[in-house]
């Protein structure tokens, strides 16, 4: 059980600018199963996509969202939580909603999307780097000359222009609630006026679409029209695929051997933990041992959020 043990190192949290609390930072990567395009930029898709999004943040409101983006296969979020058992429900829920209402759309079943990878960011430094990575997802991959021009479900235009990010979400048998999807201000940034803020973030994508260009060239790949892209069939997949290694953390290297140090102590009292509540179970005169701080407990000892509404 404690071998994909979830942790957060409580030194590298930091004070969010939304709610003054103290906040770790995560960019979570979740792909679609056999990177099939299931998330192509259709208008209902996006709707889809925004709505889920939106109602996430209104029934976890302790939960940042520093920017996110849908490409066809897979999806980034950047967000901040309070507490492992807040992000991880939230991704639950998120993430659950996104395949069952796609899954509908495409008229198919089972499995959409694979396990979340979760990683915490250390510095407010790499928090800025991995913001202009999701952003520039679309630029990088020739989908778009410039971030501006990216079609994708993204929290780019609000970023850039200040445009509202909206989508629809509907519970069955209740009418559709067109919901704006809140994008908030990055741990760091808080200082910045309106006008700064904006201009820092075209100064990532002007620069985002500048490293591009000459790659792109090389390649001899043209951009396609956004037409095409909604066109792809959703069961296909990119000829070939890539994959980097992801590092522990989002981080300087001293911070990675800090959370590995971390990870090797919490698993080994986690492990001892669960085989305690195991004991107990067969034997309720067996003491119970706690499982250790900063760690993620096993579903069964996660309160289930009703759904708002429900009686």
């Amino acid at each position: 059980m404690a071998e994909k043990l979830r942790i957060e190192v409580p030194e590298f949290a930091v004070l969010t600018a939304r709610l003054g609390v103290l906040m770790a930072i995560y960019e979570t990567t979740s792909k679609v199963i056999d990177d099939r395009f299931a998330l192509i930029p259709t208008e209902r898709c996006s709707e889809i996509l925004l709505g889920v999004l939106a109602q996430a943040q209104r029934m976890f409101p302790l939960v940042d969202v520093y920017a996110f983006h849908f490409l066809s296969n897979h999806l980034h979020l950047l967000i901040g939580a309070p507490t492992l058992t807040e992000k991880s429900a939230f991704l639950e829920w998120t993430l659950r909603e996104i395949s069952r209402r796609i899954n509908k759309l495409l008229d198919r079943t089972g499995s959409l999307l694979e396990q979340n990878h979760c990683i915490q960011i250390t510095t407010l430094e790499h928090a800025l780097q991995r913001l202009r990575y999701i952003m520039g997802q679309a630029t990088a991959q020739f989908l778009a000359r410039h971030p501006a021009e990216d079609i994708f479900p993204s929290s780019t235009p609000c970023l850039l222009f200040g445009k509202a990010v909206e989508g629809v979400f509907q519970y069955a048998n209740q009418e559709p609630m067109t919901l704006r999807v809140r994008v908030d201000r990055l741990p760091g940034l808080e200082e910045l006026s309106v006008r700064d803020h904006r201009a820092l973030m075209w100064t990532l994508a002007d620069d985002l679409a500048a490293e591009a260009r000459p790659r792109r060239k090389k390649a001899g790949v043209r951009i396609p029209a956004p037409e095409a892209l909604r066109r792809i069939d959703p069961m296909t997949r990119p000829k070939e695929r890539t994959r980097s290694p992801a590092p522990v953390v989002h981080g300087p290297p001293e911070h990675q051997e800090a959370w590995r140090a971390l990870h090797a102590e919490l698993r080994a009292a986690y492990t001892v933990s669960t085989r305690a509540y195991y004991a107990w179970q067969a034997d309720p005169a067996q003491p119970m041992i706690p499982w250790p701080r900063h760690t993620l407990p096993p579903a069964f000892a996660r309160p289930r959020r009703p759904r708002p509404g429900a009686a």
